[in-house]
This record gives C-alpha cells, sequence and structure tokens, in this order.
C-alpha cells in the first residue's frame, strides 16, 4: 500500500463499495486551516501543513485574517462564544436580557474591521508572491506526487526541456569538426539585440558605415540554447531592421542640413524623424520586457513595416519641389490606405505636417497673408500659367487649380491697381476672422469650416457694399480698439508666473517644464500598440476627397469675393466693355463710316495720290484727304511717309463720331490725338521674307497683309484682352480688310463702264460679264456670311456680359460669378467661335486655301481687265476664258467642301460657359444658307 494512503479508504476499495469508506462525510480540513488541532482524524492532508497552501506564492507565507472565532471577531455572538458546527449538544438561548444602547464608537469599529478583513481578501489574488512567485518554491505537480510526497519525478528525455546547458552540451559534443561559437550569456545578447533595433552601437554590434549595415563584432556570436543557424537566422532580420532605422536617420539629417531641399521636402524630413521618434518609444517601452529573441523579432515587425515606407519617402524627397513632395506622400497615404490601413492615422498627421508649408503659401497667395507666392505676372501668358501649375499638386481637380489661379490673379490685380481695397489688405481681412487653412480628416472638422467660411463671407461682403458705395468700409463691432484679436507689438505681453503654472496644471513640475510629445508622435505610439480606436475610420471621409475638402471651403468663398472685387475694377474702374466694343468696332470692321472712310482711302482711283513727287505739291480730294490708290497703280507697297498720310485722322475723326459720350472717359484726360489702347494704324513687325515678297504684288491676295490696326491693352484690362486674344484679332482682321478690298474690287468691275474697250467689244461670248456678275455675287455672299456671323456671335457675347454686370450690381456672390479667369476665357471663346465661322481655325486650313486661290483669280481677272482697258493693243481672248473656268470649277468645289461642313451639324464645338442660344445644328444651319446662295448664284 502506498505510504499516506488512508486503510479505511483501501478498504472500501477492496469491498466494491464506494459510500462504505468511514472518513466520506467528514468536514474538509480547508475549513479549519489554523485549527488542525481539532481536527486529527483528518489523514489525507495531514502531510500539507497550513503553510503548503500558499506554497505557489513564496517561500514566506502570506499572512491571512485569521478565519477562529475570538472576542474580536465581528461575528462572534454578544453572549459567549460561537457554537461548533460539528458539536452534536443541541444548541439552545438563555433567558434574553435587556440590552443597552448599541456603542456608536463600537459599531464603526466593527464596520472598519470587517472592511479590512474583506480588503485583505480582495488583496490575496494581486499580491506580489501571487502575480511572481518564487522561482525556487516553483513546483510541476502531478497526481503522483500528491498521493506520495517522496515521489520523484522522471527527468524529460527532450532537450529542449531540459535547459540551454544541457543543449550546449549536446552542440559542443556532436560538432566535431569544428568548435562550435560560445554561447553567450542570454541577458547580455538581449541586451545587444534590444540596442540594436534602436538603431544603435552595442558590444556585439557595430555599423559600418561603407556598407550602411550593422555587422556583429565577432563571427559566430550566439546565444546560450541556440545553434549559430538558428541564432543568425532570427536574429537577420533584427539587424536589418537596425541597418533601415540608421538609413532613414541619415536621409533625416541630410535633408534637414540640405540648402537645395525644398521647404516640403524639410518638413517631410521633420516629420519622419519625429515618427521614427515615436518608434524609438515604443520600443524602448516594449523591448523591456522581452525575454527572447522571437518576441523581439514579432515586436519590430510593425516598425519595420512602417519604417520601410518611410525611407522610401525620404530617398526621393531630396529632389523634388514643393508640390511633387506632397504629391508623392499623398500617392503613398492613398496606396498605404488600402495595402496597411492600420497605419492610415499616422500618414494622416504626416501628411498634414508636411502639406502645411503648402497650405502657408496657398493661404498668402490668397490674400490671407502678405505677398504672392504662386503668382508674379498679370499679363497672362502660356509660360506662366505653366509655372504656376508647377506649383500645384498634381492631385486636385482641374476646379481647384482653376480657382487657384483666379484666386492668386485678382489678388494681385488689387494689390497692384487699388491697395486701399479690403480685400487686398491682409491685416483687414484677418479681422474678419477667416478660418485658417489646415488638412482636415473628420467631417466634424469639416463641417465646422465651411460654417466659419460662411461667417466670414456674411462680414467681408457687408464691407464691400459700404467700400464700393461709399469707398469706406466699417470694421465689425467685437473688433474696436479696445477688443482686437491680438495684441499691438508695442504692448508687453503678460506672461505667466511659475506659480500660476503650478496652480493651473496639475502634476509634477518636470511634466510642466518640459515640452509634451507631438500629436504625430502620440499617433505613431498609439497604433503601434493598437490602441486607436476601431470605428475611427466611421468619422473619416475617405483619403481621395480629404485635399479638396480641406480647402474648398475658404477657397471658394475667398475666390467669389475676390472675383467680384476685381471685375468691379475691371468694368466700373476701367470700362472694359468700352475697350472691348472699340476692338468690335475697330479691328473687327463693325464701324460702317471707318469701313467707308478706310476703303476710300486705300483703293479708290479718284482720290489725289499720297506719294511725293518731286516739284509737285499734294493735292487733296473733294473730302480733303489722298489715297492710295491700290488697284490703279503698278508700284507697291508704299513708302511709310505716303502710308501715313493718307490714312491720317480716319481712326481719330470716326471714334470721336461715333462714341462722342466715351471719348474723354477713355482718353482718360490725356492729349486728344490719342486714342485708348494706343488704337492707330500699324505695320506687321513679324512677317517673314516670303509673306513680304507677296506683299510687293498690287494685284496678289496678300497686297494689304502688312497693313493692321494696332491696340495694346492698357492694365490691368490686359489680363482680359491678352497678346493671344490680340493675335486672334489680327487674324480675322487681316482677313475682312481682304475683304473690304475685293467688295471694291467686284463692285467696281460692275460700275465702271468706262473700261469698253475694243478688246471687250470683241468677245462677243459674253464671258467677261459673266465673270463680273459670278464674282460680285461670290465674293458679297462669302463676306455678307462672315460679317453677319461675326455680329450673331458678338450679340450673344454682350449678352453674356449684361449678366455679368447685373450680378456686380446685385451683389449676388452666392451665385455663379465669372471672375478675371472666366470672363478671359469667354472671350477667347468668342474669338475661336468666330475664327471658326470665318474657317480661320487650323483644322479648315485647306478649305481657307481653296476660298484664297478663288478670290486670287478674281483679283488677277480684275487686274487683266484694268490693264486691256488701259491698252489700245488687242489682248488674246483665251486669257479671260482660261480664268473663268477655273474660277467655276474651283468654285463649285468649295460649294461641294462647305456643304460637307453642314453635314457635321456644327462648324465648331461649343460649351456651356459661352450659349449664343443657338445650338449646333443651327451653326450648320448658317453654312446652309451659305450653299443656298452660292448654290443660287450659279
Amino acid at each position: 500500500m502506498p505510504s499516506g494512503q488512508n486503510p479505511g479508504m483501501s478498504e472500501s476499495l477492496e469491498s466494491g463499495d464506494a459510500f462504505a469508506i468511514p472518513d466520506l462525510w467528514q468536514k474538509s480540513s480547508l475549513a479549519r486551516l489554523n485549527a488542525r488541532e481539532s481536527s486529527a482524524d483528518i489523514d489525507v492532508l495531514s502531510p500539507f501543513p497550513e503553510d503548503d497552501v500558499l506554497l505557489f506564492i513564496s517561500h514566506d507565507p502570506v499572512t491571512l485574517p485569521s478565519l477562529n472565532p475570538s472576542s474580536d471577531d465581528p461575528l462572534q455572538t454578544s453572549k459567549g462564544t460561537r457554537a461548533k458546527e460539528d458539536d452534536p449538544a443541541p444548541f439552545t438561548y438563555g433567558p434574553l436580557e435587556e440590552l443597552d444602547a448599541p456603542d456608536s464608537s463600537a459599531t464603526s469599529s466593527d464596520h472598519e474591521e470587517q472592511e479590512e478583513f474583506d480588503e485583505a481578501l480582495e488583496d490575496l489574488w494581486s499580491a506580489k508572491e501571487v502575480i511572481q512567485p518564487s522561482a525556487a518554491r516553483l513546483e510541476l505537480k502531478s497526481w503522483e506526487r500528491f498521493y506520495d510526497t517522496t515521489f520523484k519525478e522522471p527527468h524529460s528525455v527532450c532537450i529542449s526541456e531540459a535547459g540551454p546547458r544541457v543543449f550546449d552540451a549536446w552542440l559542443s559534443h556532436n560538432i566535431a569538426t569544428q568548435s562550435p561559437a560560445p554561447g553567450l550569456q542570454p541577458d547580455a545578447v538581449l541586451s545587444s539585440l534590444v540596442q540594436l533595433a534602436l538603431g544603435r552601437e552595442s558590444l556585439l554590434y557595430r555599423y559600418e558605415e561603407t556598407k550602411e549595415q550593422f555587422a556583429p563584432v565577432v563571427e559566430d556570436i550566439r546565444m546560450s540554447g541556440y545553434s549559430r543557424h538558428s541564432f543568425n537566422s532570427l536574429t537577420k532580420e533584427i539587424i536589418s531592421y537596425g541597418s533601415q532605422l540608421r538609413q532613414a536617420r541619415g536621409l533625416v539629417d541630410s535633408l534637414q542640413d540640405s540648402r537645395k531641399a525644398a521647404a516640403c521636402s524639410v518638413a517631410l524630413g521633420s516629420g519622419v524623424n519625429i515618427i521614427l521618434s515615436g518608434i524609438q518609444a515604443y520600443l524602448g517601452e516594449s523591448l523591456a520586457s522581452v525575454q527572447t529573441v522571437l518576441q523581439m523579432q514579432d515586436l519590430i515587425q510593425q516598425p519595420r513595416l512602417l519604417l520601410s515606407y518611410l525611407a522610401l519617402m525620404a530617398s526621393k524627397a531630396m529632389k523634388l519641389r514643393d508640390s511633387e513632395s506632397v504629391s508623392m506622400l499623398f500617392n503613398l497615404v492613398q496606396d498605404m490606405e488600402v495595402s496597411v490601413p492600420c497605419f492610415q492615422p499616422v500618414m494622416n498627421h504626416l501628411l498634414a505636417h508636411v502639406g502645411q508649408t503648402w497650405l502657408t503659401s496657398l493661404e498668402i497667395s490668397m490674400g490671407l497673408g502678405a505677398g504672392s507666392i504662386l503668382s508674379n505676372v498679370s499679363q497672362h501668358d502660356r509660360e506662366d500659367e505653366e509655372k504656376m501649375l508647377e506649383r500645384i499638386p498634381k492631385f486636385f481637380t482641374s476646379n481647384i487649380v482653376k480657382t487657384v489661379l483666379e484666386t492668386d490673379q485678382s489678388l494681385k490685380l488689387l494689390r497692384t491697381h487699388e491697395p486701399e481695397h479690403p480685400m487686398a489688405r491682409p491685416s483687414t481681412l484677418l479681422l474678419f476672422e477667416p478660418p485658417s487653412l489646415r488638412w482636415l480628416f473628420t467631417w466634424h472638422d469639416i463641417n465646422r469650416t465651411q460654417a466659419q467660411a460662411q461667417r466670414y463671407e456674411g462680414v467681408a461682403l457687408k464691407a464691400l457694399k459700404e467700400y464700393h458705395l461709399l469707398g469706406t468700409f466699417t470694421l465689425p463691432q467685437r473688433f474696436d480698439n479696445e477688443e482686437r484679436p491680438m495684441p499691438s507689438s508695442h504692448e508687453p505681453i503678460v506672461q505667466p508666473t511659475f506659480t500660476d503654472l503650478l496652480l493651473q496644471v496639475e502634476g509634477p513640475i518636470a511634466t510642466i517644464l518640459m515640452p509634451g510629445p507631438s500629436a504625430l508622435a502620440t499617433t505613431v505610439f498609439q497604433t503601434l500598440c493598437d490602441s486607436v480606436p476601431e470605428n475611427e475610420a466611421l468619422t473619416h471621409p475617405p483619403t481621395s476627397l480629404t485635399p479638396e475638402l480641406s480647402i474648398s471651403a475658404l477657397l471658394t468663398t475667398q475666390s467669389r469675393l475676390l472675383a467680384h472685387s476685381t471685375l468691379h475694377l475691371l468694368f466700373r474702374t476701367h470700362c472694359l466693355r468700352s475697350h472691348l466694343r472699340l476692338l468690335h468696332a475697330y479691328l473687327l470692321f463693325s464701324n460702317g463710316p471707318f469701313l467707308v472712310r478706310l476703303s476710300h482711302a486705300l483703293f479708290d482711283p479718284s482720290l489725289p495720290s499720297a506719294a511725293f513727287q518731286k516739284g509737285r505739291i499734294r493735292a487733296a480730294g473733294r473730302e480733303g484727304g489722298v489715297g492710295l490708290q491700290l488697284g490703279s497703280r503698278e508700284v507697291w507697297p508704299p513708302a511709310s511717309s505716303e502710308l501715313r498720310i493718307a490714312l491720317m485722322g480716319i481712326l481719330t475723326e470716326s471714334y470721336r463720331s461715333s462714341f462722342p459720350d466715351q471719348a474723354n472717359k477713355l482718353s482718360g484726360g490725356t492729349v486728344p490725338s490719342e486714342l485708348p489702347g494706343d488704337l492707330s494704324f500699324a505695320i506687321r513687325g513679324d512677317m517673314s521674307d516670303a509673306e513680304l515678297d507677296k506683299c510687293i504684288n498690287p494685284d496678289g491676295l496678300e497686297a494689304l497683309d502688312f497693313l493692321k490696326v494696332g491696340y495694346r491693352a492698357p492694365k490691368p484690362l490686359d489680363t482680359v484682352i491678352t497678346n493671344d486674344v490680340l493675335d486672334r484679332y489680327e487674324r480675322i482682321s487681316r482677313l475682312l480688310l481682304r475683304g473690304a478690298r475685293l467688295c471694291w474690287v467686284v463692285r467696281s468691275l460692275l460700275t465702271d463702264r468706262s473700261r469698253n474697250t475694243l478688246w471687250q467689244r470683241r468677245n462677243n461670248k459674253g464671258t467677261v460679264q459673266r465673270f463680273k456678275t459670278e464674282a460680285h455675287h461670290f465674293v458679297t455672299t462669302i463676306f455678307s456670311y462672315f460679317s453677319d456671323s461675326i455680329n450673331e456671335i458678338w450679340l450673344a457675347f454682350e449678352h453674356r456680359l449684361d449678366a455679368v454686370e447685373a450680378q456686380l450690381d446685385n451683389y449676388a456672390i452666392g451665385s455663379k460669378i465669372d471672375g478675371i479667369l472666366g470672363v478671359r476665357t469667354l472671350h477667347e471663346e468668342v474669338l475661336d467661335r468666330i475664327l471658326a465661322a470665318c474657317l480661320l481655325r487650323r483644322r479648315q486650313g485647306k478649305v481657307m486655301g481653296l476660298l484664297e486661290e478663288i478670290l486670287g483669280l478674281v483679283l488677277k481677272s480684275a487686274g487683266l481687265l484694268r490693264r486691256a482697258s488701259e491698252s489700245k493693243e488687242v489682248e488674246d481672248d483665251k486669257a479671260v476664258e482660261e480664268l473663268y473656268a477655273l474660277f467655276k470649277r474651283k468654285s463649285r468645289v468649295f460649294v461641294t467642301v462647305i456643304r460637307g461642313l453642314q453635314e457635321q451639324k456644327s462648324l465648331v464645338s461649343g460649351s456651356k460657359m459661352f450659349d449664343t442660344g443657338r445650338g449646333g445644328e443651327e451653326m450648320g444651319n448658317g453654312i446652309g444658307r451659305l450653299v443656298l446662295l452660292l448654290a443660287w448664284g450659279r
């Protein structure tokens, strides 16, 4: 029978009756831990003394509250001691005595003792001995040892459970070819690996600058309990992580010390440095509890993944501009939102940290700070616009980019031409309390910023109304002289005393004097500790919408306010509409008296010649002018003095007779001879040698291409009437001047009866007369269509400008209002439509080339008839017949081509901004009328 076994239990087992055990119904001795002497009949638990109950706690037993009844026990009765539960004698109450009033002090004392007893029981399982039991008292429990205290557990056959020393001995015994590396103490190796994970050198690892990686000081290092191959395999990832961390710090230092790095790149380096500090704080706290290499390897998994993205960004940011750095970071944040969403809070904070530098420059360009960052020119130029576009990150939508460009240009106009305007003064705008530009990642912040932008718009709009009506404005009441939002630079700033800090802040003095961690570092620590709330993503918009939602509220409000202010400057102060009407009248030849006088000065042979003749005084015609007599002279082009004399006074007299009310207003009180925009006749200076050679022929179509009506837009109107716009005007004006000449020529062929020479009388086939009639019909139909199309398109343009001015007068800033960029785009589209209607677009080059050939035949035949009428000799009849046959053939081809344009439904693709009230089919019907008229004439 095993020692320590109850003989009564043995007998019951032999008899097979389990309930025959005599000790079965005895009370457990655990109920009387401190009264073992009264329970001598319990033999099963006798080998376990009271101290052994706490064997798993510590060497020293923990003192427990006494469970024995005593006089101090609050559970004891007032008379005598509590009866024992195993006493078979019946219990009876004695006579009850009258009880005195309970003593309050005794009652409170009993209550306190009861609380101390409960607390002691609660603290039992939180005792230090329970949480960290002593290694000397720890033993493996088994049923055999439970029944037999002298039983010895057999040793395990697994080397892994025998301890590191046995494994090291087995390793040295089985590797006979070479002596294994000595096993180092685990504490020393783990300490070096901890330093390695923090990117620092240690006793066992050094950083090699040439290879840019950590390497062990001694080869074949291993920790006791590990083989060399397994230890190297486990530490390889830790060494790689430490090397990446050291390289990332080097990249950050080079970014922050570089003088060529952009501001956003430096900010990126600063943000990465903060994240590295957060990772170091997390590892410094977590590595303290690491006891194995596997735990350390698992601990650096997330930091290593985050570090790989940071190193990639830092390596690329050195050579990038501000916009490129922000774009690269934004694209990376979008990718990580899907691939590693756990790092989304960290990357959002980093994007806000880096992008704030660009947002500050954007805030300045919007007028909320001094200076202008994005734009340095007022004259619109494609190259300047491309430079500005390079400074805007690529992830912004086209609408945001358009608004940014227009806002910056509008602000520059106001600061240059109306510096006292409230929207041009940053100090005044700050008093209107605009919201600051920053990256917003929650719907709550976005809604709050939109509400602040609406309040700012209302205050600013009220100031604009007062300024436009009265020339001044009043500040909001809450910003009186006594209630400034910021103290003056001359006023001392009261600093809180040390006592004030102690009263306001609770905690140690060190926490008050030391600056706290940044939000980015805190977010890194919380993310790596998995302490970020799970439902936080529900309050965040998608990353793709974050940039536009962050700036759209303030940017749209500021754009509308600046658009209204700049349009008021252009339309009311600098009379933009008057200049546009001037261009329509004199560059598009819509002014009838001007076109008539110019035609006479250029083509009328009855006017005296402006050419200088030696010994002869120039004589004036009936209307007091001279002419160039193009079409009646052999020498061409005229001299510059001859051209100046012939065209002298045409523009000035025509302008003052056509615009009497605006003559003095536009000229600004200058010399009366000066016209707005320096309007005058000029000679084109950008002509090539081939174009100059064509101008020499007086019968050629290009004879007047050297002449133009010059105009130079004054500032700030050059933001709408740009050089590109004036080039379009010049192309249209050149075509219309050719048309004026051709109309004069074909009309002269029909009305001039003095050229009935012998050559014309002998041509009994009527070829000359038919040629004159058909040429007259063709030329007048073509140029009448061009003129009507120009007037229709310009009339729709005038209606659109009326709507813009109506918005200015009504201060309808909430509705869609066109700013400088909108008006300029509208003006350019009008001219593009006119170019298309006049067949001057590049894609219509072949059609215009065919038309120029037909018009050249008309001028060539007119010159042939002129020379034949002036000559007494008889010319060959076949010359005119050949010209007429060629004219008919080419005119038929032209009508066929025009009919093909009609079938395309639209001559030019329109947009929503410019609506003439005509659809594409109606534009096609305009071409249809031209086809019908040309076909009818044949």
